[in-house]
């Protein structure tokens, strides 16, 4: 008898532990057009982006290739200061005196939001047309075979 009470206390619990995860319901993302006025109101202090479109590009040679990866990483760099740029942008912004309730920190973190997006779209595309003519320089005698990185590479800080 003690068994079965034992066994009824330890399988109350399951139908409630089977319950599906909710997601964090206060998890924010930025909308595109909340986006675009960010890009827009931090526009004067910290220019504009250009991003490089690789999606769908194929690499014809090796020199190709390097100078899209030369686009490709100074874009990157422009990412970088950008984000430094837009960071000091709203610090400036929160000064005594200033009204904190107004719209324009959420929009320009909405813009160094939206930059950190396109740098992943553009390492992303880069990567995936280097890896194809990668593929292609082992089956196209005609070319030589590239065997780099196709990636941006990191140093390993935790050694």
């Amino acid at each position: 008898m003690r068994l079965a009470i034992l066994a009824i206390c330890l399988l109350a619990p399951l139908p409630a532990m089977a319950e599906p995860v909710q997601p964090a319901g206060n998890y924010r993302t930025c909308a595109p057009e909340i986006s675009e006025e960010g890009r827009g109101l931090v526009a004067k202090t910290c220019g504009t982006l250009a991003v490089p479109d690789f999606s769908g590009v194929e690499f014809q040679s090796a020199g190709e290739m390097e100078d899209a990866r030369s686009l490709r990483d100074g874009f990157l760099l422009g990412v970088k200061v950008y984000g430094r740029c837009v960071s000091d942008y709203i610090a400036a912004r929160q000064q005594p005196g200033v009204p904190a309730d107004g719209p324009e920190a959420d929009q320009a973190a909405c813009a160094h939001s939206w930059a950190e997006d396109k740098a992943t779209e553009v390492t992303r595309s880069f990567g995936q047309a280097c890896i194809t003519y990668a593929n292609r320089s082992v089956m196209d005698i005609r070319l030589p075979v590239y065997d780099g990185p196709c990636y941006p590479e990191t140093e390993d800080t935790e050694g």
